[in-house]
């Protein structure tokens, strides 16, 4: 990632923080409440995005559930975007065509198993 796109200690321990939360509450954040919660300068999604796809690929090594999966768009369907996808799939944990469905039943499955891990402080 971009230095200059990365986010701070601050906003890194901020989006866990955020996670773990609604991880607890068995829901989703929308890319906008995380930028807004974070106050993220622009180019917001694009940071976003990135430390996303950083904290899945981090996951993964560990062979954790994927934490960013937690954060999907405020649109409907509410799913991850397309970016994001494109990086899981490049882990190997989506396979498949990236359709609308296939997204559903993939996002369905990563966040119950979000929801029922627990992830260690590191």
């Amino acid at each position: 990632m971009s230095d200059a796109l990365a986010l701070s200690a601050q906003q890194q321990a901020g989006l866990l923080k955020l996670l773990a939360a609604a991880q607890q509450q068995r829901t989703v954040l929308t890319y906008r409440q995380v930028i807004e919660q974070l106050q993220l300068p622009v180019p917001s999604v694009r940071r976003l995005a990135l430390a996303l796809e950083q904290l899945a690929r981090a996951d993964h090594q560990h062979g954790w559930p994927l934490r960013s999966a937690l954060v999907v768009s405020q649109a409907r369907p509410a799913h991850p975007q397309l970016g994001f996808i494109q990086c899981v799939q490049q882990l190997g944990r989506f396979v498949g065509g990236i359709d609308e469905d296939a997204v559903a039943a993939w996002l369905a499955a990563e966040l119950a198993q979000v929801y029922s891990f627990n992830y260690p402080e590191v």
